[in-house]
């Protein structure tokens, strides 16, 4: 990747337990409330955003076209082009990197990359259903489970896949359960310092008026780019109308905002994080499966949440008097077998490191997606890196892994972490489910 994409701006929402604070929430107001703050953050006329790239993994009963839903909901022009992406666990870094190449290869100023999961509004299917069954019985499918957390090939389950993968390349349960506990000791200690103020985007979500979020303002749709093709630059077109205004889409019946004297929940911290956790209680913990050493304490759970990253050129950001907060690099995938997802993040990483003649000990900030806390560990020792080195702030065992909001999570993070140090190099890495892995090099000064 030739790269000449810069960040603008970065927002995510607290990440939210299954079942808890955020679940009220539908995942494209979440996607659309991290899109309309971290355009406001970047400074940026809403109308000047040409595209949005979000992911939601589990998009059964979403509705048609959740990316438009979000960025509707955010304000933004009706005329912003969209697409909604699915690479499981890996999805929101890879929207990132589907902004990356419009703006390198196609010529697009701004683009918002993201990603946005309601796991706890992930609905059960029937499925053989539409035409009936003749006889017996049918099985009533968790799309949680069955559409991102089960392994197609094998049929296990992510966790027991990861338990047996463990088993085999004899990663230990202390060594998982030591990963976790510091994972949960940074987060808790990052969070009581204030660390992720410029990442989070507290939410005040209304109590009473489920669905709702409740705001000072409700966004006005941003002006529409209107494309030479449709009458643009003063030259007529004949298919230029203006919309009926019965088929016009009406704020009042899609916003997820409200305002006035409602009463609220402010969720401005990541729920999962468990600040009195130990090694004595994690170790009490008996595994998902049995004999393995996967656990609910060295694993994440399941959660709510979203995140949003605001891309530009160099020249639109420098020509707009913009200042860049970290440019995008360049990006790697890698694929294995499918069971053995833990080794992907080290070998996309490695391809990174590679073809930008690096070695791991130039990257200044790793992040490392703990999709299991052996993921994580693994990461490091394939890439002779400390594992003390990698998610200094903490990781998914401690902040929640959204697997739709994850990817994005994390490269906003590797950003403001390089900011905070005055800048360096700094690497994303992520695996997901299909035996895949990704990995994306930032620059900050």
């Amino acid at each position: 990747m030739k790269s000449k994409t810069v960040v603008l701006a970065t927002a995510r929402t607290p990440f939210g337990r299954l079942g808890g604070a955020l679940s009220s929430l539908a995942a494209t107001t979440l996607g659309g409330e991290v899109i309309r703050a971290a355009v406001e953050r970047s400074g940026l006329d809403p109308g000047e955003v040409e595209h949005v790239v979000m992911c939601q993994v589990l998009q059964g009963g979403a509705g048609q076209a959740p990316s438009r839903q979000a960025l509707y909901k955010a304000g933004l022009a009706k005329t912003t082009t969209f697409e909604t992406v699915n690479k499981v666990c890996a999805s929101g870094m890879i929207a990132i990197v589907h902004g990356a190449q419009l703006i390198n290869d196609d010529g697009a100023e701004v683009v918002v990359g993201g990603g946005m999961e309601s796991m706890s509004n992930a609905p059960y299917a029937l499925l053989n259903a539409r035409f009936g069954y003749r006889f017996g019985d049918g099985a009533l499918l968790d799309l949680m489970n069955y559409d991102g957390l089960l392994d197609p090939f094998s049929g296990l389950t992510m966790a027991s896949a990861q338990a047996k993968v463990n088993a085999h390349l004899g990663i230990t349960r202390e060594v998982q359960d030591e990963f976790a506990f510091l994972s949960q000791q940074r987060a808790a200690e990052s969070t009581a310092q204030g660390l992720f103020k410029d990442e989070i985007d507290p939410l005040r979500v209304a109590t009473k008026a489920k669905g709702k979020l409740v705001v000072d303002h409700i966004p006005v749709q941003a002006r529409a780019r209107i494309p030479v093709h449709a009458g643009g630059n003063g030259s007529p077109s004949k298919i230029f109308h203006d919309p009926h205004v019965d088929l016009t889409p009406d704020p009042k019946k899609y916003s997820p905002y409200i305002t006035g004297d409602v009463p609220f929940t402010l969720v401005d911290k990541d729920e999962p994080i468990r600040a009195d956790s130990s090694l004595e209680s994690m170790a009490k913990l008996p595994p998902l499966d049995r004999d393995g050493t996967v656990t609910a304490g060295n694993a994440p759970g399941v959660n709510d949440g979203a995140a949003a990253v605001v891309l530009a050129s160099e020249d639109y950001a420098r020509s707009h008097g913009r200042e860049p907060l970290a440019y995008i690099v360049d990006h790697a995938a890698a694929s294995w077998d499918p069971a053995y997802l833990a080794l992907t993040p080290a070998m996309a990483a490695q391809k990174l490191l590679e073809r930008q003649g690096l070695k791991a000990s130039q990257i200044d900030v790793w992040e490392v997606n703990e999709a299991f806390a052996a993921v994580a560990w693994s990461t490091a020792n394939l890439l002779g890196i400390d594992p003390k080195a990698i998610n200094k702030l903490g990781g998914a065992v401690a902040f929640g892994h959204p697997i739709g909001a994850s990817g994005a999570r994390i490269t906003a993070s590797v950003v403001h972490q390089l900011r905070r140090r005055g800048g360096g190099l700094g690497i994303a890495a992520i695996c997901s489910g299909g035996g895949q892995g990704d990995a994306i090099l930032i620059k900050v000064g």
